[in-house]
């Protein structure tokens, strides 16, 4: 069983540097590869210095431009081989080999296309990369100065799950793109990301598709992966709403809601 991982990158190197180096230690005994699909358009002699310094750990693959976080992860499941897909943001670091785990309880069930791991921040506090889907007026009440309402609380434990207990398995609404295992065989069904999204959204829209056809979206925390970065949409303040991140989030959630409208899948 072979495991493709897949890193998108832009202007980050060396935290894809970092990322590679937790694989090659916590995985390093699995048949696996890794791909790292740069958007950054970089110089021909950049890049021979970035091939060296992976030295054979990894694979670069230079886009024709940037293609968005959607795009990369098409070009880059093109270059896959593995049977499973493992796709990792670059200022992650994985802790164990607890996917080969996650892989197994995959294999046992012929619906179970997509997982996500458990995510902790620098200091171990567990993060929410496992969601209900948003609503309309879900961005404002959680990711905005009106986060501080006393009637956003409710959807802020709805949305985040904050109440769920993140050291069980279990069905969810989503998974974030961040660290994401994806069972190739079901991507013919599923389809890749939708490339409309240019950043922001992907995750959840692939996941509600999932859903849509029948197929199952899981939160493992059988393996532990570190994400050190902070969401560029999430910092708050007042003129939070004004960014350019979250300019983009915003945009991106109007293009989902034009999908799919209110509805949201049912699952188990």
């Amino acid at each position: 069983m072979m495991l493709s991982i897949i890193i998108i990158e832009y202007h980050c190197m060396d935290d894809v540097l970092r990322c590679i180096e937790s694989v090659e230690e916590h995985l390093g005994s699995l048949e696996h590869e890794s791909i790292v699909l740069s958007n950054s358009c970089y110089k021909q002699d950049q890049i021979n210095t970035y091939e060296g310094r992976m030295e054979g750990a990894a694979r670069l693959v230079a886009a024709q431009g940037n293609l968005g976080y959607a795009g990369g992860v098409n070009a880059a499941l093109k270059e896959t081989r593995g049977e499973y897909v493992y796709i990792l943001n670059p200022d992650c670091l994985l802790t164990d080999a607890g996917v080969v785990s996650i892989i197994e309880q995959m294999e046992s069930d012929p619906k179970w296309v997509i997982s996500g791991p458990k995510v902790i921040d620098d200091n171990g506090s567990v993060q929410p990369s496992c969601r209900r889907f948003p609503r309309p007026w879900t961005f404002i009440l959680v990711r905005s100065f009106f986060s501080r309402l006393p009637m956003a609380h409710s959807e802020q434990v709805r949305y985040l799950m904050t109440s769920y207990d993140h050291d069980v398995t279990g069905p969810v609404d989503w998974v974030s793109g961040g660290a994401m295992l994806v069972k190739v065989s079901l991507l013919k069904k599923l389809g890749g990301m939708d490339e409309r999204y240019f950043l922001y959204m992907e995750d959840v829209d692939w996941c509600h598709t999932a859903w849509s056809l029948g197929l199952k979206v899981m939160y493992c925390p059988q393996s532990v992966v570190v994400h050190s970065g902070q969401h560029k949409s999430i910092q708050g303040g007042v003129f939070s709403l004004f960014s350019k991140h979250v300019r983009m989030h915003v945009k991106s959630m109007a293009k989902y809601f034009i999908k799919f409208g209110l509805s949201a899948p049912k699952h188990e």
